[in-house]
């Protein structure tokens, strides 16, 4: 039987900052440490005959003492595949027009983390045409 409400993301890409985890002594039931993962995609621009890259950027909050634990030692360049959940966090924030500040509410992604594996950084692909 299919479940009548989905929300799982995978994701797998590239650390672009070290982990931030709070220091031992500061992890409660409450903590969590952060994650900044860049995945990359792209198009084949048909026109031009070339491939334009795209790369997202992507916010794992990872909940709990054991991921705070688990992602202190992560570091930028490492490999990961995360699955988790999407989530919306609003956020208000202040805007200034014509000298008066007025409050704007702001809406943000950010993929809740449910499991993370640390994976072996894959072999560079290089084609070297038919020639070898």
């Amino acid at each position: 039987m299919t479940a009548l409400f989905a929300n799982t993301v995978t994701l797998r890409g590239f650390l672009g900052k070290n982990a931030e985890a709070p220091p031992s002594d500061g992890i409660t039931e409450d903590a969590y440490a952060v994650l900044l993962l860049a995945t990359v995609s792209g198009i084949w621009d048909l026109s031009t005959n070339e491939w334009t890259p795209r790369t997202d950027w992507h916010r794992i909050i990872c909940p709990g003492p054991f991921f705070c634990g688990f992602t202190r030692g992560m570091r930028r360049g490492d490999y990961l595949e995360v699955e988790g959940e999407l989530r919306n966090l609003e956020q208000e924030r202040g805007v200034v027009v014509a000298g008066e500040r007025f409050p704007v509410k702001h809406a943000t992604y950010a993929v809740h983390a449910v499991r993370i594996q640390r994976m072996d950084r894959p072999e560079a692909l290089v084609d070297f045409g038919e020639d070898g």
